[in-house]
């Protein structure tokens, strides 16, 4: 319930209480009196910032999501980084793709990151590593991928997250490596390593004082937390010593040739911009040492916001002393700032609602907890001039935001909140802060953008009759600068899973889960000039999971369709498909569609409000039903369509035609009136298409 979620918390036993905003809040359809109802995402997320769906297959990432694009250097990188249309699964373009999506959505407009998991999962390495779960239906064909996905799978949620955030910085630090064809990594700073980057020194020195270093690129460090509590135990001195380790181990020397008795140190010899530190609680009874106070000060809390550090290479140590200790100088010494923690939640959906103290971390499953996220958000993100020089805290819990403040990160609400990772920034400089912004580059330029208009699908030798027309880069430039301002599109879906319904004892159903839909078609139709209504960009999207429904019916798609090995369609990837869009709306492309906002959602980009012209909502009375383009078509211009199958180009063209007579009737002034009359022939009709007169 809606209302309880914002007005109650959850209260355990033992008297500890849990807000509201941190209860697991599931995307689901109404129930049978609220079949037309939306989902209130606003409800939510009162804020600017948008959140991220957890209706999806390995949704856990959302927490970390958040973190990478409130991460400012990380994110402007992304920005600012051109993707590459004929690599076709890169992890950091689907990551670029994510955050300009985040960065363009408002509050009540939650993402997915859909096209993102899609690629992982073509990753041998991201499925070796355990960080996926099957995307698909258990009760179902399922490709080699989704087993292996769900054989290898990190069953610990505590430990996933953390491996994630691993893998990822090591995929897209080699990604880089290998796409600037680089065998060395030494002197190249690639995007993971001077964001979250840091060298990690070895050293052994064994009895007759040989000497041996090696230095090992890090991008995370783990606290050593002490098995039992240390009351006087400081946050800083845990971390200076996780950062540096002494030992004496036995180990094989070089120089002596033989096993010989070694002083083993690690020492960090490099600091990052941003330490992300893995906060490794073994059990719930650690929890401790972050839900309690520094000794001898019950309003310091034991985890500090703020921290020095600074290395000495001749000495070969680092240390750590809180903010405005004595003997920190600014010159020698490096500020850094707590901007996120990622926390998971014990929630009442699994067996450990109420969960002993003494239950160890890894042990907790998906079915007993979710991840949270608190980030520090930097002004530059805001689009307030008011707060432009205001840091402020939020609460990310997959797309429920919610504003917070220092205090309540902290908070640990006895052992239901379980601290994962915290990530701290180093201070800027004076300078470093006034150079900081946030710009994103077009993906695509105009010569790039008619390049991949003009390329041989995938099915070339193999086509049948071309569909489209494309774009001629000498008399059609499309966008609002261009000769073709307004452009008319459609989408065709194939559904992955099959949709989880409740049957209720009147008849009536409820979706408890909607199918997992991925685009299979796109048409897009000029809406302008001499060739106007005449298709020219028609894509068939490759298929890279098994189809579990080609809803033919509705999308005029058949088996085989998506296949390179059988289409005779204009085959190619989704990710030449989706930047060829995503030019069309940099360029400031009206979209005239039906239904388009469930269609854009799915494809994964985001469109500015005022570049879409939706027909549902056109040609609709307030408060009263929508109304199918079929029935649209027949009553507004007397045509017959969809009578066997859809076709996206029919639909894209009816659509631009229903626009026009859209503008017609409102600059005649009789637009109400032309609605009026529909609604009440529809309901004296049953909206039965059979009694309107249609040109077939």
């Amino acid at each position: 319930n809606s209302q309880l979620y914002r007005r109650r918390g959850h209260k355990m036993k033992g008297d500890v209480f849990v807000p509201g905003k941190y209860l697991y809040k599931q995307i689901q359809g109404g129930g049978p009196q609220e079949k037309f109802v939306e989902f209130d995402f606003k409800f939510y997320n009162t804020t600017q910032f948008a959140g991220l769906e957890n209706n999806l297959p390995n949704c856990y990432c959302n927490a970390l999501l958040q973190v990478l694009y409130f991460t400012q250097p990380f994110c402007n990188e992304l920005l600012r980084s051109t993707p590459d249309p004929n690599v076709e699964f890169c992890i950091r373009d689907e990551l670029s793709f994510l955050v300009h999506m985040l960065r363009q959505a408002r509050g009540d407009q939650p993402c997915q990151a859909q096209n993102l998991m899609r690629a992982l999962m073509q990753s041998e390495d991201a499925l070796n590593v355990g960080v996926l779960s099957s995307t698909m239906d258990t009760q179902i064909c399922r490709s080699t991928r989704e087993i292996e996905a769900d054989v290898n799978k990190e069953q610990s949620l505590f430990r996933r997250i953390q491996t994630l955030f691993r893998f990822l910085c090591e995929h897209l630090h080699k990604e880089e490596l290998e796409l600037k064809r680089l065998k060395s990594s030494a002197d190249y700073k690639t995007l993971a390593k001077k964001v979250f980057g840091f060298t990690n020194s070895v050293i052994n020195k064994c009895t007759r004082g040989h000497v041996t270093v090696k230095d090992s690129l890090y991008f995370q460090t783990s606290l050593q937390l002490p098995k039992d509590l240390d009351e006087s135990l400081k946050f800083v001195d845990l971390l200076q010593s996780s950062l540096m380790s002494e030992n004496n181990i036995r180990a094989w020397c070089e120089s002596c040739n033989t096993y010989v008795p070694m002083n083993q140190k690690r020492i960090v010899s490099s600091l990052p911009t941003v330490l992300a530190v893995n906060c490794n609680v073994k059990n719930l009874q650690q929890l401790k040492y972050f839900g309690s106070s520094e000794r001898g000060s019950s309003s310091s809390p034991w985890l500090k916001s703020c921290f020095c550090l600074k290395t000495d290479e001749a000495k070969g140590h680092i240390l750590a002393k809180a903010a405005g200790e004595e003997g920190v100088d600014d010159k020698e010494w490096a500020t850094y700032d707590l901007v996120a923690m990622i926390s998971m939640v014990i929630d009442e959906r699994g067996k450990n609602d109420c969960i002993d103290p003494s239950t160890q971390t890894d042990s907790i499953t998906d079915m007993d907890a979710h991840f949270v996220t608190h980030v520090k958000v930097h002004p530059v993100y805001s689009s307030s001039k008011a707060e432009t020089k205001q840091w402020k805290w939020l609460l990310f819990n997959d797309f429920c935001v919610t504003p917070t403040d220092e205090r309540d990160v902290m908070q640990m609400y006895g052992h239901k909140k379980v601290p994962c990772m915290l990530f701290f920034a180093k201070r800027a400089s004076g300078q470093a802060k006034d150079s900081v912004s946030l710009k994103s580059l077009p993906d695509l330029s105009k010569d790039g953008f008619h390049d991949l208009c003009y390329e041989k699908p995938l099915t070339y030798g193999r086509q049948l009759k071309s569909t489209f027309t494309s774009l001629d880069p000498r008399t059609e430039s499309p966008g609002s600068n261009g000769c073709m301002k307004v452009v008319g599109i459609d989408c065709e879906f194939v559904a992955l899973s099959k949709t989880e319904k409740q049957l209720h004892p009147d008849g009536s159903e409820t979706i408890l889960k909607a199918a997992r839909l991925v685009l299979a078609r796109v048409s897009v139709v000029r809406g302008e000039g001499p060739l106007k209504n005449v298709c020219f960009i028609d894509d068939y999207v490759r298929a890279v999971e098994p189809v579990y429904d080609y809803l033919t019916r509705y999308s005029g798609l058949r088996e085989g369709d998506l296949d390179v090995g059988r289409s005779k369609h204009h085959l190619t990837t989704l990710k030449k498909t989706y930047m060829k869009l995503r030019y069309l709306v940099d360029q400031g492309c009206h979209f005239v569609g039906h239904g388009l906002k469930n269609d854009f959602k799915m494809i994964n980009i985001t469109v500015p409000p005022d570049q879409i012209i939706d027909t549902v909502e056109l040609f609709r009375l307030a408060h009263q039903r929508k109304i199918s383009l079929r029935f649209l078509a027949a009553y507004m211009l007397k045509k017959d369509i969809q009578g066997v199958t859809h076709d996206s180009i029919e639909d894209a063209q009816i659509a631009l035609e229903l626009y026009d007579v859209y503008c017609d009737l409102k600059k005649a002034g009789t637009l109400k009136q032309k609605l009026q009359e529909m609604y009440k022939w529809g309901r004296e009709n049953k909206w039965e298409l059979e009694k309107l007169e249609t040109n077939s």
